[in-house]
């Protein structure tokens, strides 16, 4: 039995031997993947400082842009105003048109009947005007004639 006992305890010391050199193996795997790892977020550190500069710099620039934009569209305000100014004006004068020919066409509408008669007395004018110049010119002629 005791034979029996060595031998267990020299395949407890043989298992555990091969368990130490596949432990031993894995934990210089993760060695070198922990080294890589930190190799690259040294890297990404590096970028994002990289990046957090330029974005600094972008938005200093971008504020000093928009500082430039209000300034010239304050510098423009005068020029916005006076084009809505002459809108208004523009609007008031086609109104007045609006309501000028509105007025003309009632004062035709009233007039018309006054203008077509007024058209027919020049009418018969120009004809009574006609036969006395033709009457005239007979009489002329037979003046003439004796």
């Amino acid at each position: 039995m005791e034979i029996i006992l060595y031998v267990a305890i020299a395949v407890i010391a043989l298992v555990f031997a091969i368990l130490s050199i596949f432990l031993i193996k894995v934990l210089k795997s993760t060695e070198k993947t922990l080294s890589n790892t930190a190799e690259m977020i040294d890297s990404l550190q590096g970028q994002v400082d990289g990046l957090t500069k330029e974005t600094t710099m972008l938005l200093h620039k971008t504020n000093v842009l928009t500082d430039d934009v209000q300034t010239k569209i304050g510098q423009f305000q005068p020029v916005f105003e006076s084009v809505k100014d002459t809108g208004n004006s523009l609007r008031s004068l086609t109104q007045s048109f609006s309501k000028l020919g509105k007025s003309i066409e009632k004062g035709v509408d009233k007039k018309q009947g006054t203008a077509a008669e007024a058209a027919n007395w020049g009418s018969t004018a120009l004809e009574m005007w006609e036969k006395y110049r033709i009457k005239k010119s007979n009489i002329q002629s037979v003046k003439e004639e004796r």
